[in-house]
């Protein structure tokens, strides 16, 4: 059976996902987007994704995880 913080991780994970998704759809249909930058722009999503996926299921196994799910700032993880 899985925790509610492994739950809860998982459902920030595919909202963080569907966001991500959202944004390369923009990045990718904008036509004064120079191509050179649109990869730039897609490495760092990736980047982004990645870490704040890495921090997420980090923050679910914790045993400090009955504090408040990290919130992700410029790719710093603060709690608030």
């Amino acid at each position: 059976m899985m925790t509610w913080h492994m739950m809860s991780a998982l459902g920030s994970i595919a909202t963080v996902e569907r966001i991500i998704q959202k944004f390369r759809e923009l990045i990718d249909t904008d036509d004064s987007i120079a191509p050179d930058v649109r990869d730039s722009l897609h490495a760092m999503l990736d980047r982004r994704a990645s870490f704040a996926k890495e921090r997420l299921l980090e923050w679910s196994r914790t045993e400090d995880a009955e504090r408040k799910m990290p919130i992700l700032h410029d790719g710093v993880a603060c709690s608030e």
